[in-house]
């Protein structure tokens, strides 16, 4: 239920409100723009101001995981190293930013608001 809720970007405390206004991640237009409380429990989604910026080092450590796995897939089953992988390692980074970005804050609200089954309005 906790895994299903994070990739459906669900409100850390009912599980049930969107935290972004569009769920879909490559609508660059919108993917920064989350709700401003849950529609089920009004919880904020954005607790205090500046609470995201703590997001970027969950998105840093998104990115080094991304490129441990993408160098152990490359180097260690592919045989594939240096200037090849890092050219796959960059695509892979421009595809993926929009889904790294919204996990990146997803993960970090998670790790404020705890879950409370019993929330409402």
């Amino acid at each position: 239920m906790l895994l299903t809720s994070i990739l459906k970007s669900k409100c850390p405390r009912c599980r049930k409100g969107d935290l972004f206004v569009n769920p879909n991640p490559y609508k660059l237009s919108m993917l920064t723009k989350m709700n401003k409380n849950c529609a089920y429990c009004g919880q904020p989604t954005q607790p205090e101001p500046g609470f995201y910026f703590g997001a970027m080092y969950v998105s840093y450590a998104l990115g080094v995981l991304l490129f441990a796995i993408t160098m152990v897939t490359l180097e260690g089953i592919f045989q594939v190293g240096g200037f090849h992988f890092m050219w796959v390692y960059t695509l892979l980074m421009l595809v993926l930013w929009p889904v790294i970005f919204r996990a990146s804050r997803v993960l970090y609200i998670y790790m404020f608001i705890k879950y409370n089954p019993n929330s409402s309005k």
